[in-house]
């Protein structure tokens, strides 16, 4: 007679199977599926959720007679958030308060501002951790790496970006930008120093529209330049010059000497009398 499963017989071979374990479990979950017949194994996978590795193990004891032991001495430790679910959650909560994505966009690993030792600190101060439900600085450390969180060196200080004043001071460069726009006698130049750029078959970390061939790792640079612009705003002239060393106010005054015959020639000059 094939066993058919309804809702009655699923409960109570449910329960049944819930109330042993190791090779009586195997034996019981065998016995089903033999009386189920035909394709009982997909089904009492579909039907009953049971592993069909343990139901194939349940069965080579059924018929030969022996009985696997269990080694789960070999199987290894459980994994701390196996014995702490909530683990997990109280560190994510702690990590994504203070990390941040990478700046440049290339990855979207987080990284975090915190050291393991004060992830730790926190379990304990501010989540009401006992230390048995806290695992260890190294063995925490390991697993923020896990979960995504990766090291990086905190900004020991950061600039202020704006203050009070700031609407204030930029207002006054406006009324003094134009003040000079509107005086026929002078010439308001806007200069700017940028990061020294590196010369070589080098990468640069971009793309090139015209394949540009690299070696495939960046040496020492053939040299080191940084670049200096001014420009114009009335006129939208620009010039743009470059130095091997700092470029320091000698370096601005001289290069404001040089093109100072050409700006000469567009002031007009009112010479009181």
């Amino acid at each position: 007679m094939t066993l058919k499963l309804n809702d009655g017989i699923k409960s109570v071979v449910e329960t049944a199977a819930g109330l042993m374990n190791g090779a009586a479990r195997r034996l019981f979950m065998a016995t089903v599926v033999v009386q189920m017949g035909r394709g009982g194994q997909r089904k009492s996978e579909r039907e009953l959720g049971w592993n069909r590795d343990v139901i194939r193990k349940g069965l080579h004891e059924l018929r030969s007679g022996i009985t696997c032991v269990d080694a789960f001495s070999a199987r290894g430790r459980k994994r701390f958030e196996d014995h702490q679910p909530g683990l997990k959650k109280d560190i994510r909560e702690i990590c994504e308060a203070s990390s941040q994505t990478d700046p440049t966009f290339r990855t979207t690993k987080l990284y975090r501002r915190l050291t393991a030792g004060e992830v730790r600190r926190q379990l304990l101060e501010e989540k009401g951790c006992r230390l048995d439900q806290v695992p260890s600085e190294r063995s925490l450390r390991r697993k923020l790496t896990e979960m995504g969180f990766f090291p990086k060196k905190v900004i020991k200080s950061k600039p202020v970006r704006k203050i009070k004043e700031t609407d204030a001071i930029f207002e006054q460069v406006r009324i003094t930008n134009s003040k000079a726009d509107s005086d026929e006698n002078t010439v308001r130049l806007s200069i700017d120093t940028k990061a020294v750029v590196n010369i070589g078959d080098l990468s640069r970390g971009g793309k090139s529209r015209q394949g540009e061939e690299t070696i495939d790792h960046d040496f020492e640079p053939e040299a080191k330049l940084t670049p200096f612009g001014m420009l114009r705003p009335d006129t939208k002239e620009t010039w743009l010059f470059f130095t091997t060393g700092s470029v320091t106010s000698d370096f601005m005054v001289d290069r404001l000497e040089e093109i100072w015959p050409d700006l000469k020639k567009t002031v007009i000059l009112r010479i009181p009398w």
